[in-house]
């Protein structure tokens, strides 16, 4: 296709799709307008976006310089898609959103823009996406092959990346490497709307870091070429869980998910509040791993720090329409009769509906999040909470530190009769519930929260 052909091969504004590719008719430079043909793809999606066609006059007023951007195609018309965004011939809000429209159609959320990973959501699980050979091929690639030449891949000069898919395992499998050869702090940045996926995302880094750090400690000194003993895909073979440190970091994830999260309107395991997670690793000097033969220092996970702040505090008590309060509420009040009364009594056959806070009138009637009942997770949080030294005395009064929130709702005011600028606790029966649930006195409940 010649130049001046691919120059009527554009994008127009769309209300529906954003942008969409068009053809260019004709121009009027007096109205500052173009003809031009739309192509609409059909509500099934697709990568060939050639399932009809419409004129439009687009007014070039409303598009920077007056100039419509140009649409990435190759010499035959056909539009060019591309893993990694650099490589696009024209770089622009419509080529980026166009490509990685294609990208998703295709079933493939990751594209890659330099050294950052754009993930679309998918909102289903890829089958083999996540598989064992895939991460194998990533570390492969990426920590044990690029570290035993000095950083430049298979050959010198090469890009490590080349022929690799975008994929979330080359940032973790990049950071790893950074730590281990190039002992320098790493950081990993996952943003986004909610509903984008980052929870899952950092999931899967975290687990893909110590997947690599478990098999790293064990893997046999290198070979004389500077290649490790063992073969690419026996790298990753150990379970990261079978090392008691990384178990007690992976398994923190449904901790904070019970405690932070809560069905929206837009996802069902919303992250209500902002985390910054701190890997601890401890680095082998790379002299000493020289003198043991190995090219790549072993890198091993010895703890991790994890900071919150912007907890959406009011969800606790008020949520929209449709929306929840946190798991954690949910999967107490679902927790096996047994395990109720061994925390509160009051929990005895309460499904929810008996306190405010999450079974108000409109409440939503939602009881499994991600697969998984409520009950489920239930049991998933109480051995997170073990794994982390939380059980017996110290999980039943966290529980119950629970169950006071949930009855702190159930209280009602009203005006005071003595004194029109004050307010008694008018529900007397849900008072001495939640004072005997406190082991403190009716009076001193009662003062704390009137006036």
């Amino acid at each position: 296709m010649s130049t001046s052909q691919s120059s009527t091969c554009v994008y127009v504004r769309d209300d529906a799709h954003g942008w969409l590719p068009a053809n260019v008719l004709s121009y009027d430079t007096a109205k500052q307008t173009a003809k031009v043909v739309v192509t609409i793809p059909s509500s099934s999606g697709g990568t060939s976006m050639d399932n009809s066609t419409e004129e439009r006059d687009v007014d070039l007023a409303s598009y920077d310089s007056q100039t419509l951007p140009l649409q990435n195609v190759d010499e035959n018309g056909r539009p060019i898609i591309r893993d990694d965004m650099c490589d696009l011939p024209s770089l622009h809000e419509a080529a980026i959103l166009f490509n990685l429209r294609a990208r998703h159609h295709r079933c493939l959320p990751y594209t890659r823009v330099g050294d950052i990973i754009i993930a679309m959501n998918p909102f289903q699980w890829l089958q083999g996406l996540y598989a064992d050979d895939v991460r194998e091929q990533y570390v492969d690639r990426l920590v044990w092959r690029e570290g035993n030449t000095g950083g430049s891949g298979s050959a010198a000069g090469d890009d490590p990346k080349a022929g690799l898919a975008p994929h979330v395992y080359e940032t973790s499998s990049s950071a790893y490497r950074g730590l281990a050869v190039d002992d320098t702090h790493q950081s990993i940045l996952v943003t986004g709307e909610s509903g984008a996926g980052k929870t899952e995302t950092v999931k899967i880094i975290m687990s893909h870091l110590a997947s690599i750090q478990t098999s790293a400690a064990e893997d046999a000194a290198a070979t004389p070429d500077g290649a490790p003993n063992t073969a690419p895909g026996e790298h990753i073979s150990h379970h990261p869980r079978d090392n008691a440190v990384v178990r007690r970091v992976l398994d923190s994830n449904p901790l904070l998910e019970a405690f932070g999260n809560a069905k929206t309107v837009r996802n069902d395991n919303s992250s209500r509040f902002g985390k910054y997670i701190r890997l601890q690793f401890d680095v082998e000097d790379a002299t000493q791993a020289a003198y043991q033969g190995r090219a790549v220092p072993t890198c091993l996970l010895a703890g991790s720090f994890c900071e919150t702040y912007l907890l959406e505090k009011s969800r606790v008590v008020g949520h929209e329409a449709g929306e929840r309060n946190y798991h954690v509420f949910y999967q107490l009040l679902a927790a096996p009769q047994d395990a109720k009364a061994a925390i509160w009594d009051g929990l005895m056959d309460c499904q929810g509906t008996e306190f405010r806070y999450v079974g108000a009138s409109g409440a939503d009637e939602t009881t499994t999040i991600e697969g998984k009942t409520d009950e489920e997770k239930w049991q998933h949080t109480v051995d997170a909470l073990e794994t982390i030294g939380v059980a017996g005395d110290k999980m039943r009064t966290l529980m119950r530190s629970m169950c006071v929130v949930l009855q702190l709702g159930n209280l009602t005011f009203a005006v005071d009769p003595d004194n029109e600028d004050g307010s008694i606790i008018s529900s007397a029966d849900e008072l001495a519930k939640l004072a005997s649930l406190m082991g403190v006195d009716v009076d001193d409940i009662t003062q704390s929260l009137t006036y």
